[in-house]
């Protein structure tokens, strides 16, 4: 009998909520229906910034979750720091845009990019190798799949990998050394070399390289210096089954997720505000609401835009509120990173948006993966960073809602799992 057991490693998994759950829950569902037998190990106490309990009811009925315990070292810096029981956030967002940073956040940050590598879940790797060495020596698995960040799962898979010779696919949800961030570690030369030692090590030793969009797979072939698959992020259509788009009564401008100091688009609140004050009729439909971690940044601009009064902040919705929500507003707002690695990011918000037949405008790099995306659909409009909007134009697009059923097909996530099937089965049972 062909062995078609998996061992997905993967950081986040419900009941953590956010992007980062939904590549591997639905990958892992599908792959189930494609005849294979998905062995998820995860963490039993992770750093999650949201919690979104109805996303268990996504796993499938044949999946094995296994779940160990994992020290992070945010638990002492959030005791040192006061901020025990609260959750951290990814990413570089400020709380405050007049705080700066204290010597203990420096301190934890130094941390982190020198000692803590490849990222603060490294005092996982060793007792998860020594834990799934035993078990796949009673549980077999055809192949193992680790996806980044973090990228500790994938020096555990490398583990694996080296003693029991299990073909072994990396997922690269977002870049290594290469992601937007990276360049504002307070790197050492040794900790830059280590960062850059244990990549090239992931390079040559994974079996296959998969990574989410163009640009990230033109630069890792170059960094590796090897082929790379590209099976990007996309959406799920079950999610937009029951889906109906409900009359706005204002004009609602929506944006879903986080938005750090780099995605925060200062042209576009000041466009917005001159296009308010001199447009009353306008002013007093307008409705914008911003749902989830937001830099401070965002609330400065907004306030100095005058914009304030119109935003309604939101932390956090499970994930089948935020469906709803799509449905329900008039201009769905996308900023990207203002970063050098922008071009090649593209997020699974994309396709959501996409599939939720809204009217898109979109702030980042016209030549990026993203734009190529977007470019592609109806109803998109995509504004260069520094670029004021063109408020007439925006209205004009969102006087009629956008078809992209058919033009969106490629990118559900049903057909995107295909294609991690056919890798899976060229790698294992040919």
């Amino acid at each position: 009998m062909v062995n078609k057991k998996i061992l997905i490693l993967s950081y986040y998994w419900p009941p953590s909520g956010g992007t980062g759950v939904q590549r591997w829950l639905h990958f892992s569902r599908y792959l189930e229906e494609l005849g294979w037998e998905p062995i998820i190990y995860t963490p039993l106490n992770p750093e999650a910034p949201v919690q979104d309990e109805k996303l268990g009811d996504l796993i499938g009925p044949k999946t094995t979750v296994l779940k160990r315990k994992i020290w992070e070292p945010t638990n002492a810096y959030k005791h040192l720091s006061g901020k025990r029981g609260k959750q951290m956030h990814t990413g570089f967002l400020q709380e405050n845009a007049k705080s700066k940073q204290s010597w203990l956040q420096k301190s934890a940050m130094w941390l982190r990019a020198n000692i803590f590598i490849p990222d603060a879940k490294m005092a996982w790797i060793l007792p998860s190798s020594i834990f799934l060495r035993r078990y796949l020596k009673e549980n077999p698995v055809a192949a193992i799949i680790s996806t980044g960040p973090p990228h500790s799962l994938h020096l555990i898979a490398r583990a694996l990998k080296r003693r029991t010779h299990t073909p072994w696919i990396a997922d690269f949800r977002d870049p290594w050394t290469q992601i937007d961030w990276f360049e504002q570690l307070p790197l050492t030369k040794y900790g830059l070399g280590l960062h850059k030692r244990l990549e090239n090590s992931i390079f040559r030793e994974a079996d296959e390289l998969v990574v989410v969009s163009r640009d990230m797979q033109k630069q890792m072939e170059a960094l590796a210096k090897r082929p790379v698959h590209l099976i990007s992020n996309g959406f799920a259509p079950s999610d937009f089954i029951d889906f109906e788009q409900k009359p706005d009564p204002r004009f609602t401008i929506l944006h879903t997720g986080s938005i750090n100091k780099d995605r925060n688009p200062s042209a576009l609140w000041h466009s917005l505000g001159l296009f308010v004050k001199e447009n009353p009729e306008f002013a007093n439909k307008l409705s914008i609401k911003l749902i989830g971690a937001i830099d401070a940044s965002v609330t400065k601009d907004l306030e100095i835009n005058q914009l304030i009064s119109f935003t309604h902040f939101e932390q956090f919705v499970p994930h089948q509120q935020v469906i709803e929500e799509l449905a329900s507003c008039s201009l769905l707002l996308l900023p990207l990173n203002n970063v050098k690695s922008q071009k090649g990011i593209v997020t699974g918000k994309v396709f959501e948006y996409l599939a939720s037949e809204q009217p898109i405008l979109a702030i980042g790099p016209s030549d990026g993966d993203a734009a190529f995306i977007l470019n592609e659909q109806e109803g998109t409009l995509m504004i260069d960073f520094n670029t004021p909007v063109p408020w007439l134009q925006v209205l004009e697009l969102c006087q009629v809602k956008p078809r992209r059923k058919e033009t969106l097909l490629p990118y559900s996530r049903q057909q995107l799992a295909g294609q991690m099937h056919q890798l899976l089965t060229k790698l294992c049972l040919e």
